[in-house]
């Protein structure tokens, strides 16, 4: 399908249906309106044998999400007949919506995790209440004025009085789960998370008649509900990688749901089409490369992870499935259509697909995560080896090549920097962007500790990566606590390694900076013997948000105290 007629079809599609303004008292009856098929869509549809009438239907207001499949033994989905009981509404507060925050949630968050409707169909659609309560709380964290508790609050209380398990419900615990991590509530967001992952396979949202069989004829409707399992799958592999756990859930289960569309199908309502797993992986041999959606490649990019947990942080792993897994994430950048790739991200008005944004940060974020425990930048030597992860290093590469380790984690983190610097709001990014963040500087002070010994003049460039990451992290920290964590732990350990190593180069007339440096980020040099410098520094806090395997650090924080 062509863009031209792409548009055209929105165009038909809009006309059929706009957007209802919010009802902030009681909730209109549901007005349905048939729409006649247009001349345009039966001429492109006439050899497809699909039904326009269902297809082209756009109702004025959304059927309630709230008819819920039912799976019957067999394992077939079928829908039931008449309304499914409500939430226990009378026991809490009346319900008024907040057009302010919903567009605030719209504008800075939905873009990073795309699985409720558009927003032209959100006012339409009867999304129940516990829903909103999540969407209006992640949009207050967006809103100085808005009161974050009571929002918090509000949601705690509608989610209590939900009882039955329905999509909605899915997506409401996953977004919440999703927050409470930004949060820095892990615990409670594990437990969230868990429970939507239970209840998508308890209605079967990992199988692929699901969403068709839940949607009806409503295309978008079906597309959101494909969304919501993948996002299920991505998070779920995110969350695994910085626990550090070696599987996740959502990568044991065979699901053969259908692949989610671009997002500028998705807002104009035109999902007919969508791909399978097995078109994806099988493009690498066809004879016509074809692009997949943003979406799909972030699928490919967490499956990838998941291959680099199952042999991360284990002792004894055969070199050849390294090699393999490392061959697995280049071969992904190299597969990349030039419309996907790094380079191309952002559009010539300056926006950033943050899909792709967040595809290129898991793949680096994987490429680290595989290589830097088994490199040599930080080695026995005092000055380089208070980095976490620094004590794995001969266990896990008994070998000849921790140089060629190292620098592929150098480089990945070097990717994930210049990732950072890109000119586009830092809020709209991922919540979890700040854990890939937190351990590329980690990469970054390792290589700043050696070179600050050695007194080599590169030693700025790593002090303005730093300072970069830094700047990004306290950006983020303004809405997400957890950006705000990492933030003070990093600033101490980048005080550990180039503030000294900013007084030993002043000390060397060759390498005496400018004294503009003296206005910098106060993060610093030369590591103090006996890892004096540790002592002021979070390290195990640092690990514990990156995932790393507090147990050996423990005994290696221990040894220097």
């Amino acid at each position: 399908m062509t863009r031209q007629d792409a548009g055209t079809l929105a165009t038909v599609l809009q006309q059929q249906a706009l957007p209802s303004p919010p009802n902030t008292t009681t909730q209109a009856q549901s007005i349905t309106t048939q729409a006649q098929p247009s001349s345009l869509l039966s001429q492109w549809f006439q050899d497809s044998g699909t039904n326009l009438e269902a297809e082209t239907s756009a109702p004025e207001t959304i059927p309630s999400l709230h008819h819920v499949p039912q799976q019957s033994p067999s394992g077939p989905i079928i829908l039931p007949v008449g309304p499914t009981p409500s939430p226990q509404s009378d026991q809490l507060a009346p319900w008024a919506d907040d057009e302010q925050l919903v567009n605030l949630y719209y504008l800075n968050f939905h873009s990073s995790h795309p699985i409720l409707l558009p927003r032209s169909w959100y006012w339409k659609n009867q999304y129940p209440r516990y829903l909103k309560a999540v969407v209006q709380l992640i949009g207050g964290h967006f809103c100085p004025t808005a009161s974050r508790d009571s929002l918090r609050e509000r949601v705690e209380q509608e989610l209590d009085h939900v009882g039955q398990e329905t999509p909605e419900r899915v997506q409401a615990q996953l977004l919440y789960a999703v927050y409470l991590f930004a949060q820095h509530h892990s615990r409670q967001g594990q437990q969230v998370l868990d429970s939507a992952i239970e209840s998508a396979l308890n209605l079967g949202m990992h199988r692929q008649e699901f969403a068709a069989a839940h949607a009806g004829s409503l295309t978008v409707l079906e597309e959101s509900m494909r969304r919501t399992w993948y996002e299920l799958y991505v998070t779920d592999g995110c969350v695994a990688a910085l626990q550090r756990k070696s599987t996740f859930k959502t990568n044991t289960v065979t699901a053969r749901v259908l692949l989610p569309c671009d997002d500028i199908i998705y807002e104009d309502g035109m999902c007919f089409m969508p791909a399978t797993l097995d078109d994806f992986h099988d493009n690498v041999f066809a004879d016509e490369e074809h692009v997949f959606s943003s979406f799909c490649y972030r699928i490919e990019a967490v499956r990838l992870l998941g291959r680099v947990l199952t042999i991360t942080g284990t002792q004894g792993v055969h070199r050849d499935l390294v090699q393999a897994a490392d061959n697995a994430l280049a071969a992904f950048i190299h597969h990349l259509p030039r419309s996907k790739s790094e380079a191309e991200i952002v559009s010539t008005f300056g926006e950033v697909d943050e899909l792709m944004f967040q595809t290129h940060t898991i793949i680096q974020y994987s490429t680290i995560l595989l290589h830097f425990p088994r490199g040599d930048l930080v080695s026995l030597d005092p000055l380089s080896q208070h980095v976490p992860g620094a004590n794995n290093t001969k266990l896990l590469c008994p070998c000849n090549r921790q140089h060629v380790h190292s620098i592929k984690a150098i480089e990945a983190s070097k990717t994930i920097s210049m990732l950072a610097a890109l000119r586009a709001p830092v809020q709209r990014h991922s919540p979890f962007f700040v854990y890939p963040l937190a351990l590329a500087a980690v990469v970054q002070l390792a290589i700043g500790a050696i070179h600050a010994k050695s007194l080599s003049g590169c030693l700025e460039q790593h002090s303005d990566k730093i300072k970069l990451m830094l700047g990004v992290l306290k950006t983020m920290g303004r809405h997400w606590a957890a950006a705000e964590s990492v933030l003070r732990v990093v600033k101490k350990m980048a005080c550990a390694v180039f503030r000294d190593g900013r007084r030993a180069a002043e000390s060397s007339p060759a390498l005496r900076r400018d004294e503009a440096m003296d206005n910098c980020v106060d993060v610093c040099p030369q590591i103090l013997p006996h890892g004096e410098w540790l002592d002021t520094v979070h390290v195990l806090q640092l690990s514990e948000l990156m995932g790393h395997d507090n147990a050996w650090l423990g005994d290696y924080v221990s040894h220097f105290s």
